[in-house]
């Protein structure tokens, strides 16, 4: 019985030693595991290979800032790796440091010189940094070695070839150097592409647009970019030959391909503020500083739309923003560009003397600045100081004989003064100039004007002519309507001068001289109770109306007056 307690499996002493032998191995086994793990991690930061591995791994995911964190680790045990070296660069290449980029690849060559597409990708490099004529030397370089090309090929020597002599302006040896690529490639998209860029800059516009089409409808090997390169080739071709709404569609076909492209979204903007689709041109820099919300370029182009818009407030913001806060990147139109349009934002506010302050600001960065001249003279001659007003617009003339809008202040400032057969010629030569185009205004606005001046010379059959051409151009110009009656009651065609009101009212019923016009005229055809309903709706709108007082008063007299016998 004894025995069997001893032996009994439910003994305290077995379960204390088992117990006991459970629990060393357990804490035997944590502090062991640590110890391993450790090592192994000693062991990882001396592989080599793993490090290496690593690089590509990660460089080939996207990763580029961890694959070169990676790549200098795996340097930093083996020096003398060629490969390696030549990976660094690519993923140096790829995050466009292109200094660093070429550094490591002449120490990849130096290891191992004749290795193709290392001197390529350096010569892709080079090119970029604008060390264009090395660049070539290097290509050339790759292509007599001809050996170790790795993912390039002899193509990608020719086509980056191409690229730094295009740059250099030898476009004809360029042109040779994307055969050679399109030969060797006849699928060759990119090729194609910097085809289209040289026979453009040859003035070759419609081959280059053919290249460009060719590279699309093949849409293959691309290299690192896609096929936007050529929609945005295309778009650029387009907009100098003034094709734009076919310019739109091409950015349109690039944006959905490189959606974060702000300079593509810019250039689009810039091209429905010139067709006058302002709305959606304000649409296309939201975008862009969606993308990139210090953009200059972009900024001042929001800017200006905005005021197009009539929006003087938010405009002022964003050429404020663009001045202030913006990236520098201000592309053909200069920092001048954006004070001149701060300026015009701050007289839709009426702060004339800071309007005056920012087009002097322009003026001074770029003297020769035809349109801040001209928006100077729009501001002296709103301040009243008419004479320093004339002299502004006439220099902007000077500077740019071809400006709408130089000759239409000039025009103004010249009716102002009771010049007005030199306003009719001034607003002769703005209709022969670039009206319609960026800020200038448009013809319709011309002819407004015109038969405005016409009217003040007793012109009356060419003010109609002047009003019905504005109409033309814009059916909805309430202005030109107006003017229209004013000559036709001139002319006594009450009748007609009615029906012309009557037509201005549809489209801004809110005008009191509208209701004032047709008031009078419908005086004169003795109409005196119609007349009395228009010229009272005159004065809810501005009750003191001069013209509209003075009718209202004889209207009524008549229509309380004894008949006559």
């Amino acid at each position: 019985m004894e025995n069997n307690k001893v032996v009994s499996k439910s003994h305290p002493l077995s379960i204390k030693i088992g117990h006991n032998f459970i629990v060393y191995f357990s804490i035997f086994g944590l502090t062991f595991g640590g110890q391993c793990a450790k090592l192994m991690a000693a062991e990882k930061v001396q592989d080599f290979k793993y490090w290496a591995d690593l690089c590509g791994s990660l460089a080939a995911t996207g990763k580029y800032e961890e694959a070169l964190k990676a790549c200098d680790q795996a340097l930093g045990l083996n020096p003398n790796d060629p490969a390696l070296w030549s990976e660094r660069g690519d993923v140096l290449l790829v995050q466009r440091q292109y200094e660093e980029a070429v550094a490591s690849y002449d120490r990849s060559l130096r290891l191992q010189p004749a290795n193709s597409q290392v001197l390529t990708n350096r010569c892709q490099a080079l090119s970029e940094l604008g060390k264009h004529n090395d660049a070539v030397q290097t290509c050339e370089t790759a292509l007599k070695s001809d050996a170790n090309w790795g993912k390039n090929s002899p193509p990608a020597a020719w086509y980056y070839r191409g690229e730094a002599l295009a740059k250099l302006g030898k476009f004809s040896e360029a042109l040779v150097a994307y055969d050679w690529a399109i030969q060797l490639k006849p699928d060759y998209s990119l090729a194609f592409a910097g085809q289209c860029v040289v026979l453009w800059q040859q003035g070759k516009s419609y081959e280059a647009l053919d290249a460009c089409d060719r590279a699309l409808q093949i849409n293959a090997n691309w290299g690192t970019g896609t096929a936007a390169i050529a929609w945005l080739n295309r778009a650029q071709i387009l907009t100098k030959l003034m094709r734009y709404e076919e310019a739109i569609t091409a950015y349109d076909r690039a944006l959905a391909i490189e959606p974060k492209n702000a300079d593509a979204w810019t250039q689009h903007g810039i091209l429905l503020g010139i067709i006058g689709r302002h709305p959606d041109a304000a649409n296309s820099y939201q975008w862009a500083l969606k993308v990139n919300p210090k953009y200059s370029l972009a900024l001042v182009n929001q800017c200006a739309t905005l005021n197009r818009l009539n929006m003087y407030k938010e405009a002022l913001e964003a050429c404020d923003k663009s001045i202030q806060e913006g990236d520098g990147k201000w592309g053909e139109f200069g920092l001048a560009y954006a004070w001149n349009q701060r300026g015009t934002a701050q007289t839709g506010l009426g702060n004339f003397e800071e309007a005056l302050a920012s087009a002097n600001r322009a003026i001074g960065l770029e003297a020769n600045y035809a349109d801040a001249w001209s928006n100077r003279s729009g501001i002296l001659w709103r301040l009243g100081r008419y004479q320093d007003a004339l002299a502004s617009s006439q220099q902007a003339i000077a500077i740019n004989p071809n400006s709408s809008k130089a000759w239409f202040n000039q025009g103004r400032i010249l009716t102002t003064l009771g010049q007005h057969e030199d306003a009719v010629a001034a607003y002769e030569r703005g209709l022969r100039g670039d009206a319609n185009v960026g800020d200038s205004p448009t013809l319709a606005d011309l002819w407004v004007n015109q038969s405005a001046a016409l009217w003040r010379l007793q012109r009356y059959e060419s003010a109609i002519e002047a009003a019905d051409r504005a109409l033309g151009i814009n059916p909805n110009l309430a202005q030109a309507c107006y003017n229209r009656g004013l000559a036709l009651m001139s002319l006594k065609r009450y009748e007609e001068a009615v029906t012309t009101y009557n037509r201005a009212l549809k489209i801004d019923g809110k005008n009191a001289d509208f209701w004032a016009g047709k008031g009078i005229a419908l005086r004169f055809l003795e109409k005196y109770p119609d007349s009395l309903l228009a010229l009272n709706e005159a004065l809810k709108l501005n009750p003191s109306h001069p013209q509209a007082l003075q009718n209202r008063e004889f209207v009524q007299r008549k229509l309380v007056a004894p008949p006559a016998r």
